[in-house]
């Protein structure tokens, strides 16, 4: 699990620190695997035991400034992190804190397509599936490959003999079994072509962007086809492609696991990401609040942690008027 590094605009952090306070949010209500997992981070090095003793010690501070905890619970996780990533007073006031939150993520449905018949391999039928704000879906697939989606995406499948076909509006992670007829996948206005592997496929208006973790994705037909090598993202906007190295693609694949993490982004680009798990969308009133930096790791499901962190450890202000939702202004 790699850490946000710190960039420009947010308090300069430990990237070691950073780790450990992301593992100190999963230790809150631990499975047997995180566990596991967190064990053996912990004890590969007497650097790693430190730095999370350092977080538990920034939070049990945290804590004790609280008058009334049930009232100020919701602020002490972001005090926390600012505890630990003060500056020294010599150093500009203006640098923000960066927050790291643990949320929780929203229910996963789980889908089957079944019962394809023999009628099936002269005519194939589609099958569609949509997930709704705030949800994510498992659909199986009739030859046992997976795609996860993600929130407000929809995906039609196609599937009789000598045809696999997919088309893709929204985000999915595609985990496609090994087959001598490679599937086909419709997104954003581009064809994708892929015979194993798994693959992480996202349309939003005006760009596409995809991700291979595993075996290779065909980008395009004809002359046009490119490869997708595992560990490199394509990205598309109108007649611009960019296809690069992603050493960390937590930012881009961390929704699988609820997990929305920035690496120095603008606010609006965060909030532009939350507002995808929300039916209630937050409002930047303002470029100045909009171009405030802001790095952190934060959960789907749970908007008004991110909120209470922004009101708590950024120079902003928000407004709930009770019927047009939340604004958020800069001080």
């Amino acid at each position: 699990m790699s850490p946000p590094p710190s960039g420009t605009g947010a308090i300069a952090e430990d990237p070691l620190l950073t780790q450990a306070a992301l593992w100190h949010e999963r230790m809150q209500d631990p499975s047997a695997a995180t566990q596991g997992a967190f064990a053996a981070w912990r004890d590969a090095s007497p650097q790693h035991a430190a730095a999370f003793a350092q977080v538990s010690a920034a939070h049990e501070q945290a804590a004790a400034l609280a008058e009334e905890s049930p009232l100020l619970a919701l602020r002490q996780q972001t005090l926390a992190r600012t505890l630990l990533a003060r500056p020294p007073a010599r150093r500009r006031p203006a640098i923000v804190a960066a927050a790291v939150l643990a949320l929780v993520g929203t229910p996963l449905a789980a889908y089957s397509i079944h019962a394809w018949n023999a009628a099936h391999t002269q005519a194939p039928s589609i099958e569609s599936f949509h997930t709704d704000v705030g949800q994510q879906a498992d659909v199986t697939l009739p030859d046992g490959s997976l795609v996860t989606l993600d929130t407000n995406s929809r995906l039609e499948v196609r599937f009789a003999s000598g045809e696999r076909s997919m088309r893709l509006d929204g985000q999915g992670w595609f985990r496609i079994k090994s087959s001598a007829t490679p599937w086909r996948i419709e997104a954003g206005g581009q064809t994708f072509t892929a015979a194993q592997g798994s693959f992480d496929l996202r349309t939003d208006p005006g760009q596409l962007r995809a991700y291979a973790d595993s075996g290779h994705l065909g980008v395009g037909e004809d002359n046009t086809a490119l490869t997708l090598a595992p560990g490199r993202l394509f990205a598309q906007r109108g007649d611009d492609r960019v296809i690069r190295d992603l050493p960390d693609p937590a930012g881009f694949t961390g929704w699988r696991e609820g997990l929305l993490q920035f690496q120095n982004v603008p606010l609006s680009d965060a909030v532009s990401e939350f507002n995808r798990y929300r039916h209630h969308p937050i409002r930047l009133s303002d470029p100045r609040a909009g171009a405030l930096r802001i790095s952190g790791a934060f959960r789907t499901g749970e908007s008004a942690r991110f909120l209470s962190a922004l009101s708590t450890g950024f120079p902003v202000t928000l407004h709930d008027d009770g019927h047009e939702g939340i604004t958020i202004t800069a001080r």
